[in-house]
């Protein structure tokens, strides 16, 4: 058979519906599900956005801004969150550790110029875990919980310890000083076994080969995060894709996977099995893993980028696009659709 199997149907629709923020729907990222709560991130923020599930509508939209949870170093700068994932009842947070080239502004002429001028990626080189509190279902991140404190990799002027050590690996050192949209480094998707930390790469793909993170995360008393010996690099078969979000699974580890750059093109979910149990056996000499493509995901040319995976129960899992297309969108921008697929036994 030649070219790309046909996309999955999928199997429902969920309405999730924001009470401000049309720039937040058109820029959804990345997700994640715990209990009666979604957490959504979006690209242009620095807060996290919280719905509760009620049938097939998530509703009771709240934004809580990082600032009020996080010691940042630039509370009112885009954080451009990418990875989400809840872990043992804490909620953590990854940025894109990416550089961004400014939009260019609509009209015949560019200015070179401007357009040379990379933005900051500091803000952006976020890694976090903020405490959940449950009440009747619905989870709220919140600084402190009993014991348990919210705390990030402490930012600092080479953006933070993880980022200094991505900047001097040898691999990896190269792409970043490239924007992420041109196939430089893009840090999308975050999972988490105990204080073993995997980050997906959406760029680089090296030799065909999308690029996940492993670090050992070990946090203080303080709630402060640091980062445990050198960064684990896995490579990944995933058919010249890169990552753009990552999902614990029990034992296994789910991949959405699609384009490094802004093209619209294939996009599917990738299952490594027993990812859990198959941490990092060596620095340099390292294994080309191959996971299982599991579901081909429909996506539009130039709207319905799929970013954004969680994990729904019985074998399903939502997908929340990017750019949404009009069909998606009711409510004057503000309720998009996400649609449910079902996983392979």
């Amino acid at each position: 058979m030649s070219g790309w199997p046909p996309p999955a149907e999928p199997i429902g629709r969920l309405q999730v519906r924001f009470s401000d923020g049309q720039d937040t729907v058109s820029n959804l990222s990345a997700s994640v599900r715990v209990n009666n709560t979604l957490f959504v991130g979006a690209d242009e923020a620095c807060a996290i956005e919280r719905l509760v599930i009620e049938g097939d509508t998530c509703a009771q939209h709240q934004s809580i801004p990082l600032s009020g949870l996080l010691d940042l170093a630039d509370p009112e700068a885009e954080a451009d969150i990418e990875g989400l994932a809840v872990e043992d009842g804490w909620l953590w947070v990854v940025g894109s550790h990416a550089r961004t080239r400014p939009k260019p502004k609509k009209g015949k002429r560019l200015d070179l110029a401007e357009l040379a001028n990379l933005k900051d990626t500091r803000p952006r080189c976020l890694l976090a875990r903020i405490p959940l509190l449950e009440d009747k279902g619905v989870c709220s991140p919140v600084q402190v919980c009993g014991d348990r404190r919210a705390g990030l990799v402490p930012q600092n002027k080479h953006g933070s310890v993880l980022a200094k050590l991505i900047a001097a690996d040898p691999l990896l050192k190269p792409f970043t000083k490239v924007p992420a949209k041109e196939g430089g480094l893009d840090v999308e998707g975050i999972a988490v076994c105990n204080n073993r930390v995997a980050l997906g790469l959406r760029g680089p793909v090296i030799a065909t080969y999308a690029v996940l993170l492993e670090v050992t995360v070990k946090p203080k008393k303080s709630g402060k995060l640091s980062i445990e010996g050198d960064i684990a690099k896995r490579l990944l078969g995933l058919e010249g894709l890169g990552v753009r979000d990552l999902k614990r699974c029990g034992d296994d580890l789910l991949i959405l996977a699609g384009p490094t750059t802004g093209l619209s093109g294939p996009c599917a979910i990738y299952r490594w099995r027993n990812w859990a149990n198959e941490p990092p056996q060596h620095d340099q000499k390292v294994e080309v893993h191959r996971p299982e493509r599991v579901v081909e995901l429909p996506f539009g040319r130039g709207v319905d980028h799929p970013e954004g995976l969680a994990l729904w129960g019985d074998g399903r899992v939502l997908v929340l696009c990017d750019s949404p297309s009009d069909e998606r969108l009711a409510d004057k921008g503000l309720t998009i659709g996400a649609d449910l697929f079902e996983l392979p036994a």
